[in-house]
């Protein structure tokens, strides 16, 4: 990284980049949206890519992804063609180079990490290149936008929107895409129980801080399972996640409780998600995708901030339990015990998925 953050930018073009309040996008005959960082973040960026194909339908879009979770927009019709790079070092020079192939003029960096993203949008000899917000930025003037800072308040697919205005396009709709294959949702239909409520487990979290304690979902578990005799509780998750669901599926030992972390494709993953009639979670991954699904969901909040990941739309089906920061200051990514947590009991919990199931 050190390459990147004191060494590269010397052999940046200073003139390259054409400063503007408004892109001339009649100049414009390809876009380029960089989104490759976690999958949460990348459908943020969905109704993104749907505005601008609808206002520019003649222009093709390609998106920069994660090759760790792409696959998931394959499907997506509102984008043309997709380019993997992880935003690791490692693969800079590969990504510049099928970005030189395809010589862009303009890049929306929707969510991708400096001290690699600008470099490598400038390298590819972009003229436009918009990234908000960008006021901590140390590439401020390989930017086209003005310096803009974050707002704490909003949330995050609205901040993604604001991109837009410098495209001339004002846009209000936050609802993000998700479009499951067939092949995904068979996988998923041959495995689930038929006629019974399912009700989702996601154990596991990007990070620990942001995580539940085991033996409460054990405890959630067994209250549910003797309260509804007619429910399933599918433990959801990815193959590094299976350590955790074991544990959680022994301490309820039930056999109504379905172990499936790990089982399928992501995109397998996702068509699970679909199926079910809640998902109780913490803020990771798999919440936004239930959100993307239309699948109602129950959010477990201290580290993370529900202004800015939750939904903000369907609010009547994504409730979420928030709890304050006990410590100061919060390290959060970098907690390894989240004591936090603890303030979510499983009574609170159980209250708020009682109520949900009824309504479904």
């Amino acid at each position: 990284m050190r390459i990147f953050k004191y060494i590269i930018p010397y052999f940046l073009p200073k003139n390259q980049i054409i400063k503007t309040n408004l892109v001339p996008m009649e100049e414009i005959d390809k876009i380029v949206c960089f989104s490759n960082t976690a999958i949460g973040d990348t459908l943020f960026n969905t109704p993104v890519f749907r505005s601008l194909k609808k206002h520019f339908p003649d222009k093709k879009l390609i998106a920069v992804m994660n090759p760790n979770n792409y696959k998931l927009f394959e499907n997506n019709p509102y984008i043309d063609d997709i380019i993997l790079y992880s935003g690791k070092t490692k693969h800079f020079f590969k990504a510049l180079k099928e970005l030189k192939e395809i010589n862009p003029k303009l890049i929306l960096a929707l969510h991708s990490n400096d001290p690699q993203a600008t470099p490598l949008a400038v390298l590819s000899g972009a003229k436009y290149i918009i990234k908000l917000p960008n006021d901590k930025n140390q590439f401020t003037k390989w930017h086209s936008n003005s310096i803009v800072s974050k707002n704490h308040n909003e949330h995050f697919i609205k901040t993604r929107l604001k991109f837009l205005k410098w495209l001339g396009i004002e846009e209000t709709d936050c609802r993000m895409d998700l479009f499951l294959k067939d092949e995904w949702i068979e996988e998923v239909e041959k495995t689930l129980p038929k006629n019974k409520k399912l009700i989702g487990f996601q154990i596991g979290a990007s990070t620990i801080s942001r995580r539940w304690f085991n033996e409460r979902w054990v405890e959630l578990g067994k209250k549910l399972l003797s309260k509804y005799p007619d429910i399933n509780i599918v433990l959801t998750g990815a193959p590094n996640e299976k350590e955790l669901t074991d544990e959680v599926e022994r301490g309820i030992n039930d056999k109504r409780v379905l172990n499936l972390a790990g089982k399928f494709s992501l995109g397998g993953a996702a068509a699970l998600i679909d199926k079910l009639d809640l998902l109780v979670t913490p803020d990771t991954g798999p919440l936004h995708m239930a959100i993307a699904l239309k699948t109602p969901t129950l959010g477990l909040f201290v580290a993370g901030e529900p202004q800015q990941t939750n939904a903000c739309y369907d609010l009547e089906i994504h409730p979420f339990i928030q709890k304050p920061k006990t410590c100061t200051p919060c390290i959060d990514k970098k907690c390894k015990y989240p004591e936090c947590m603890k303030q979510i009991t499983v009574d609170e919990v159980l209250k708020n998925v009682t109520r949900q199931i009824n309504e479904v």
